[in-house]
């Protein structure tokens, strides 16, 4: 799984724990949903039940599917609410500590793909908290309290569902190593195309100048082309894993139908609980392909927060500790004045004065 601590120490706490909340309490308002519609169908088709008679049920039905969808939109609202403030944070802390940082690590690096990480790397982390961290604890809780009620209704029902469970998480542990090695890869080389057609526009005077600019379009076309070779390989590895989590989810659902309909044909078991369990069996599963299609945003995210980080970790080579200071001198002299750092001249030779008030 894709969860960096130091992601999960920016979270705030209480947008996500009301999105985890929002989500558990839809699930449990579905089982009640798949409850009601079970005993609905049964009195009006079985037992002949009038629409007044089961006008109750059907009201409550409409009550619950009301505050279903009530509560996946505060869900969706507090996901948002968290990634939006996360990405802020982070935004103003890289741009911070890029300034701290100063021209000197700047110059180590290139522009343009720090450009990248501070606009499209805080970008990559909007689907990594509003998304898939939630889906995380989704995926474990909601399918738990739907055992919890199919176990003491149809006993094997829940042990085909806690049997094939597992396999959706596994498929997708073992697709993700792949995943994550072509999304870093993936990144890389957006980086590096960002970085050289900045470079290629802050120097294309110079290359004008010198009869080059022409040369730079192969240059940015083989970039191009690599990067686009690697998106479609992160997309072909999506649809593969979703191709797989989709089947596994069809082929379990199909078992659990095939085991209730021999048994509902039989008569061992009460068409109401049958209906009820059959209903529940695909929801049981969707928490784990959602989970399953948000994995290759938790890696986007997880790649682009490590390039964050590695920014963020970075100590300024200087440190100033001035203090706020009223100037009592009216007129500032700089004669032949020389600057070096790294044995690199920055200055030689500056002469000029400022006045008060004046900006040079």
């Amino acid at each position: 799984m894709n969860i960096d601590k130091r992601l999960i120490h920016e979270t705030p706490r209480g947008a996500l724990a009301l999105t985890v909340r929002a989500g558990i309490a839809a699930g449990a308002l579905l089982i009640g949903q798949a409850y009601l519609l079970s005993q609905i169908v049964r009195r009006a088709f079985l037992d002949g039940h009038s629409l007044t008679q089961v006008s109750g049920l059907l009201g409550a039905l409409v009550g619950i599917s009301v505050a279903r969808a009530g509560l996946l939109w505060v869900g969706e609202v507090a996901a948002n609410r968290t990634a939006g403030e996360v990405k802020s944070r982070m935004r103003e802390r890289l741009f911070r500590h890029l300034t701290a940082l100063g021209p000197v690590f700047v110059r180590g690096e290139r522009t343009g793909e720090l450009v990248n990480t501070a606009v499209k790397g805080i970008e990559e982390l909007d689907a990594y908290f509003s998304q898939y961290l939630p889906q995380l604890a989704l995926a474990v809780l909601i399918p738990l309290a739907m055992l919890l009620f199919v176990f003491p209704i149809d006993p094997l029902s829940g042990v085909v569902l806690l049997v094939t469970a597992p396999l959706i998480p596994f498929f997708m542990m073992l697709i993700g190593s792949l995943a994550s090695a072509l999304s870093r890869r993936q990144w890389t080389t957006l980086s590096r195309m960002s970085a050289h057609f900045l470079d290629v526009l802050q120097g294309l005077t110079t290359l004008k100048l010198l009869g080059r600019s022409r040369d730079q379009i192969q240059t940015i076309t083989r970039i191009s082309d690599r990067f686009r070779e690697t998106t479609m390989g992160v997309l072909r590895v999506a649809f593969l894993s979703a191709l797989v989590l989709e089947m596994l989810a069809t082929i379990s659902t199909a078992v659990i139908a095939v085991e209730i309909g021999l048994r509902l044909l039989y008569d061992k078991l009460p068409f109401d609980e049958a209906f009820f369990v059959l209903i529940l069996a695909p929801e049981f599963y969707l928490p784990l392909r959602l989970l399953g299609t948000r994995f290759h945003a938790g890696i986007a995210g997880a790649t682009a927060a490590a390039r964050i980080f590695e920014v963020l970790e970075q100590a300024p080579r200087v440190t100033s500790t001035a203090n706020d200071w009223t100037p009592t001198v009216q007129t500032i002299r700089f004669e032949n004045v020389r600057a070096a750092y790294e044995d690199r001249a920055a200055l030689n030779g500056v002469s000029f004065e400022m006045q008060p008030g004046q900006k040079v």
